[in-house]
């Protein structure tokens, strides 16, 4: 999810606007299923958004955790690369 991406850095950054949070969230919640990791996590950053909104340094651990799940929700397993043999071994 792009938008989730682009907010994580922003809050990171100090660059975040409450606009990019709420269309991440609405994009959440239509795209995503109810029990989603991805899903909670982008909702309670929102939640979380609200609070910290005027936390330079409260935003950029928030953008960090949301990054986190980010990489944990997209996390493919092993790269098909490393786990490849060829015919001759």
């Amino acid at each position: 999810m792009i938008a989730a991406q682009a907010v994580a850095l922003s809050a990171r950054t100090g660059t975040l606007s409450g606009h990019a949070v709420e269309d991440m969230r609405i994009k959440a919640e239509e795209l995503l299923a109810r029990g989603d990791d991805l899903r909670q996590a982008v909702i309670s950053f929102a939640s979380q958004y609200e609070v910290l909104r005027r936390d330079p340094y409260g935003l950029r651990l928030l953008g960090e955790q949301l990054e986190a799940a980010l990489r944990s929700a997209l996390d493919l397993g092993a790269s098909p690369r490393r786990e490849r043999r060829d015919i001759d071994g």
